[in-house]
């Protein structure tokens, strides 16, 4: 496995010691998993025409790496199947008291010691052949990069689309896999160790040196906006997007626009200083060319000038506008600005 950030948190280590944990057991198959309590006895089969060369031995069934070679009759316990190789333990006994489990072709092994008889279906051996798509995902996600706007040193990452409040940052510049969009956020993993968190899309570019957003065209896959317990839930400085209330929102067959550029709010010198945090929730219409128009304040009130800092923010927004039946509209709706110090 790779080795494990720093984490800012208990529960963001937890969170990381689960994901690692995880993908030990279903993308690599590798050492130190639970295994059955006995498997079927067999031995390593040699073929005349291999002049008794050793059996390679690996770990890892998505991406199979070899760790050293079995030698021929060795004896071994055979725990499964995964399609054209079998999962082996050797005795050995991990740190945790586990007993290790490695990989070897099938077609060397036999379940007799003399003549080569295959583990098949009638050998009562289980099949298992783990799903490597999530693992093939995140090798083929595309690179993006860390996009912080005017003052900003961090980016801040939460757990979930849905969280309000940041757990991590990840400094300006540093290059994350993009996995995917859930409405307004990208999920995204930080090489080398893979670990899966959520950050505004605003905050990652295909580009270090200018902000180049991940358009339709981009292959990353969406999944749709998140289905929060509640709506307009903030996402740390770049906000979160709700419509209106139903009375002022009655159109039917509607698409609500979808922020492609979101930078977050500056903080005015004053405020800082002092430590306000807060949340401004202001209204807006998006126009048919994505831009913004018609700043309100809803709710503000936090003073030292984070109020005109938060309007200031939204006027720099770009969306892609609302669609009915399938044309893009003029759309108002609501969102929230939200002033944390990270």
């Amino acid at each position: 496995m790779g080795e494990c950030p720093s984490m800012k948190s208990a529960t963001l280590f937890l969170a990381a010691f689960f994901v690692v944990t995880v993908c030990g057991y279903s993308c690599f198959a590798a050492d130190d998993q639970p295994l059955p309590p006995s498997g079927v006895e067999g031995f390593v089969f040699c073929p005349a025409s291999a002049n008794d060369q050793p059996v390679p031995l690996y770990v890892g069934y998505c991406k199979k790496r070899q760790i050293g070679t079995l030698n021929c009759g060795e004896k071994v316990e055979v725990l499964n199947r995964q399609d054209d190789m079998l999962r082996i333990s050797l005795g050995e006994v991990g740190p945790r008291g586990q007993r290790r489990a490695n990989l070897v072709p099938a077609s060397a092994i036999s379940r007799q010691p003399d003549k080569f008889v295959p583990f098949d279906n009638q050998s009562g051996v289980p099949e298992r052949s783990p799903d490597c798509s999530q693992m093939l995902a995140r090798e083929n996600a595309p690179d993006g990069f860390v996009f912080c706007s005017h003052g900003q040193d961090s980016a801040p990452v939460y757990h979930s689309p849905c969280q309000s409040h940041a757990t991590d940052s990840l400094a300006c510049g540093e290059n994350v896999r993009v996995l995917s969009r859930s409405g307004d956020m990208f999920q995204v993993t930080t090489p080398p160790s893979g670990l899966s968190r959520f950050v505004a899309a605003s905050a990652v570019s295909q580009q270090t040196g200018k902000f180049v957003p991940f358009g339709d065209d981009s292959g990353v896959p969406d999944k749709g906006a998140p289905d929060c317990a509640r709506a307009g839930a903030t996402f740390g400085s770049g906000g979160g997007i709700s419509p209106l209330p139903p009375e002022r929102n009655v159109e039917r067959n509607v698409t609500m626009p979808r922020a492609i550029f979101q930078p977050g709010p500056e903080y005015s010198e004053e405020a800082r200083k002092k430590k306000i945090q807060g949340t401004v929730v202001l209204s807006l219409i998006v126009g048919v060319d994505g831009n913004t128009r018609d700043i309100k304040i809803i709710r503000g009130g936090l003073g030292y000038g984070l109020d005109e800092k938060a309007v200031q923010a939204v006027s720099r927004w770009k969306f892609k506008p609302a669609l009915k039946d399938g044309e893009p509209i003029d759309k108002e709706i609501a969102v929230e600005v939200s002033f944390r110090l990270y």
